[in-house]
């Protein structure tokens, strides 16, 4: 996740320079992104055969019709089918189900939502997606996961030590560099109560839960337009859909499609694997002791060992203009992480680095979700997880479902809207500042 501080200080700055309308007079806006390809994800590569779903094609008439098919969108679908199973339910993705964020990920699972105190709502959340998995016989690897917060520095590894949440948690470091084998880290300290899930295969499992709802499932029907009205009006290559209740559960490219485009931005990842290691490769490097870990720094560096053994680095790589879902410099992106992960694990020089994969999570400044209604009282957007979106994302998705459906949940008052996020400035300053600053704060 991004430092809020860093962002809030970067981006109030701008917002104190910037003229209304200024950046949208020099930009314009800037439309859907649609017939890219998005590269195959290790994840994806492993996951089960799912039977593709057809392309839009015609006009159809719905009670809800849901905008992407994450995580966030298949449980409100199904959440929503659940609570009215007489509602024609639809979701419509832009490429092949659950091939965004929800498959590029980590992989790690927590019952948090960032920014948000309460740790009774996040609890229940993750009880949710844990019931779910339980109920519709999901198989993706779900386990506890011993975790490691990693310090660079020597100053925030001392200060991270001297503070009273440390405890029995801190590792020492000729213990870590013994364990983890790398000198990179000046200290550590174990995380207690993540999990990690095999990605990819719960999103077929959410689709397979989905089907058996009946819900309606449409892949490669980007949305290029949503039209307000009652009901609302969804614009596809191949046809159009009209909606009583709509959700944009479409994160990170959300913005593209004309909305939140001041209250959220997306920011770019790069994710390399190395080959599958051997057991002995695993035990050898400290990889089944500590399977999970995240460093300590402005812009996050992750490493974790997949289910098949694939150890993977994730590192940021910034916000591209206009909004844009793509990033062009991939070649780059992939240079950049091979020598981060090298300088780290100098022995993956050895190894090898296999596969790698570019993803898009959204942001907001106040390091809070939004969801709630966003164009009317009958369109919702369910987003901007701000980098910990499995839990988050399958749980709002539930809890989108309650507010459409008129269900009671008393976690629904956590949801947060347009209104109270932090407007984020417009293009010009964010390239201007964001863009270069990001790049200067990458820990290399």
């Amino acid at each position: 996740m991004l430092s809020s501080e860093v962002l809030l200080a970067l981006c109030a700055g701008a917002g104190a320079l910037a003229a209304p309308g200024v950046a949208s007079m020099l930009f314009g806006a800037r439309g859907v992104e649609s017939g890219e390809t998005r590269t195959e994800a290790l994840w994806t590569s492993e996951m089960p055969s799912m039977a593709p779903a057809p392309r839009l094609e015609g006009n159809l008439k719905v009670d809800l019709a849901i905008i992407g098919g994450g995580y966030t969108g298949l449980s409100c679908a199904y959440y929503a089918k659940k609570l009215r199973p007489d509602w024609s339910v639809a979701v419509l993705e832009s490429h092949r189900l659950g091939s965004g964020a929800s498959s590029r990920n980590s992989g790690a699972v927590y019952a948090r939502y960032w920014g948000l105190d309460d740790e009774e709502m996040p609890r229940r959340g993750f009880e949710r997606l844990v019931r779910f998995m339980e109920e519709e016989e999901i198989e993706c690897d779900f386990r506890p996961s011993p975790t490691l917060e990693l310090y660079a520095s020597r100053r925030s590894a001392r200060k991270a030590e001297a503070s009273p949440e440390a405890g029995p948690k801190w590792v020492p470091t000729e213990e870590l560099r013994e364990g983890s084998h790398t000198d990179h880290y000046a200290g550590a300290a174990e995380l207690p109560g993540y999990y990690t899930v095999h990605p990819a295969k719960l999103v077929a499992g959410h689709v397979k839960a989905a089907r058996r709802m009946e819900v309606e499932l449409y892949e490669n029907s980007p949305v290029m337009q949503v039209k307000r009205g009652k009901p609302a009006v969804l614009d596809t290559p191949g046809g159009s859909v009209r909606a009583d209740q709509v959700v944009l559960a479409t994160n990170a490219y959300t913005p593209r499609l004309g909305c939140l485009k001041t209250a959220m931005m997306p920011v770019h990842q790069y994710t390399f694997s190395t080959r599958k290691l051997s057991e002995e490769e695993i035990s050898g490097q400290g990889l089944d002791r500590w399977p999970l870990r995240f460093e300590r720094s402005i812009l996050p560096v992750t490493n974790f060992l997949t289910p098949s053994g694939h150890l993977c680095i994730r590192i940021v790589l910034g916000y591209a203009s206009s909004n844009s879902c793509i990033w062009r410099d991939i070649d780059g992106a992939r240079d950049l992480a091979k020598r981060m992960f090298e300088q780290r694990y100098p022995w993956i020089a050895d190894v090898g680095l296999e596969q790698g994969w570019h993803g898009v999570t959204g942001h907001t400044l106040r390091v809070r979700e939004i969801a709630g209604p966003v164009m009317g009282d009958n369109i919702h957007a369910a987003v901007a997880y701000n980098g910990l979106g499995i839990m988050p994302g399958h749980n709002t998705g539930y809890l989108s479902a309650c507010r459409i459906t008129g269900h009671p949940e008393e976690d629904m008052r956590y949801m947060l809207g347009r209104a109270v996020q932090i407007p984020i400035p417009g293009e010009f300053y964010r390239s201007m500042l964001l863009k270069p600053a990001m790049k200067v704060l990458t820990p290399v």
